[in-house]
This record gives C-alpha cells, structure tokens and sequence, in this order.
C-alpha cells in the first residue's frame, strides 16, 4: 500500500513509508493522511486542490465546499517540496477502503498558467483505524474474564526466519498495539479503534518450528476478520 508512486513530468506525488503516513488522531474518529509533493520544474506550482468522493465510512473534513479541499498558502516554488495534511472522519471501520482522489495545480510559467491533474486511490486497510492505548494489566484482566469480546479470530502462522520477540516488536509497531503481557513465548496485546473498541491480539509460539498462534479478540467481527488477513499477509 506504501509502494507505489504516481510521477508526471511536472509533478511528483509519493507514496512510501517516509513520505506518506495515516495517522489516527488520539481522541477522535478521525485520521490524518500526509502527502509529500515534489515539484520537478523551474515554475511555480499553486492553486492546489483535493477532490475526494466521501464513502459510506468516511467524509472529508478540511473542505472549503463539497468534497474539495484548497491549499491557498501552498505554493511550491522550482524543486521544492511540501506536505499536505487530508483529514477524514471515520464513523464505520469494519472493511478497508478504497477513495478515488483527484489532486489539480497550476503551474506558473513565464505567460501562461497551465492546469494539470493527478488521479489516484488512497487506500485505507483496517489497520489503519488502530490507535495506540496503553492499558492497566488488572483492566485487561477484567476485560478479559467480562464477556463482552464476544467475537474470535484464530490464525496460525508457520514458523519464521524471526525469533518471537522480533515478531512481536514488528507487530505492535506497525499495527500500533501495545504489549500488557509477555511470559516466556505468549504474548498480550492491545490496542482500540478510533471509534473506541478494544482489539486484543493473543500471540503464542507452539511447537519446537516456532509456529505462532495468534488469537484475536474483539466486539467487531468484521474488523477483526480483516486485520486477521492484514497481519496473515505481513507475516507469511
């Protein structure tokens, strides 16, 4: 999802782990996806504008009118680069997304203004409604033993060239889970979604190859079927 670049001849949009990044804001349904614009011409870039076609799981936030979003204080001069921030709301997270997204500039050349366009698809893995939360061990106890994680996922991966701790330092970066238990080769973690429910993740090494079983628990089966394959994938 991080790999791929859109390149036109005037300019660069990039996507990667250094210059693209979805961030779930702490406190609110809402997540922050930065962009890195690179001009590749001796002219002015301006007039930048985002046009996204809202989803049944998500709306544009910083718009000036519907679905449309003005940079007016951007301005990238010849070679330069910068970011730019697209906010959405989130009020469902039980499936990825895929949002068609239309960014157009202007370029300044010496007596002409010319219009460009870059046409892509943003898209937004369930993991990506993850956000970190540090929680008691006693109140993961109880959440446990409640009742009220009435939805299971169970995964079993084959044995890896990484040892388990590195799996699960790989893991809790990447998927933004924290670990409130570790004995031996078993491990808890946790994390929430930006709409609030908890999402514990039960890793265990069970066999002499190493293996990893993986239980996941959680009040969103959906979600919790989904990031079950998002994890699958990033570890086979």
């Amino acid at each position: 999802m991080f790999n791929a670049m859109v390149y036109m001849c005037i300019l660069e949009l990039l996507f990667n782990h250094r210059e693209f990044s979805i961030n779930p804001n702490p406190s609110i349904a809402q997540l922050d996806v930065i962009l890195l614009l690179k001009s590749r011409t001796s002219f002015i870039i301006d007039h930048i504008r985002i046009h996204v076609i809202d989803s049944m799981s998500s709306k544009l936030l910083n718009t000036t009118s519907a679905n449309l979003i003005l940079f007016p204080s951007i301005s990238l001069f010849p070679h330069s680069q910068n970011y730019i921030h697209i906010y959405f709301l989130i009020n469902a997270i039980s499936f990825s997304q895929k949002l068609k997204i239309t960014l157009t500039y202007s370029i300044n050349k010496s007596n002409t203004i010319e219009a460009d366009r870059i046409e892509f698809k943003l898209n937004l893995p369930c993991s990506k409604y993850l956000r970190r939360k540090i929680i008691d061990s006693m109140i993961f106890a109880d959440l446990m033993s409640s009742g009220t994680l009435i939805c299971q996922s169970q995964l079993r991966i084959p044995s890896s060239n990484q040892d388990f701790l590195s799996i699960i330092n790989t893991i809790c970066q990447f998927y933004r889970l924290t670990v409130v238990k570790k004995i031996n080769s078993a491990a808890s973690l946790y994390a929430e979604t930006i709409l609030g429910q908890p999402i514990v993740l039960l890793f265990k090494s069970i066999n002499s190859q190493s293996d990893i079983l993986i239980d996941g628990k959680s009040t969103e089966t959906h979600f919790l079927s989904n990031l079950r394959e998002e994890i699958k994938t990033s570890l086979t």
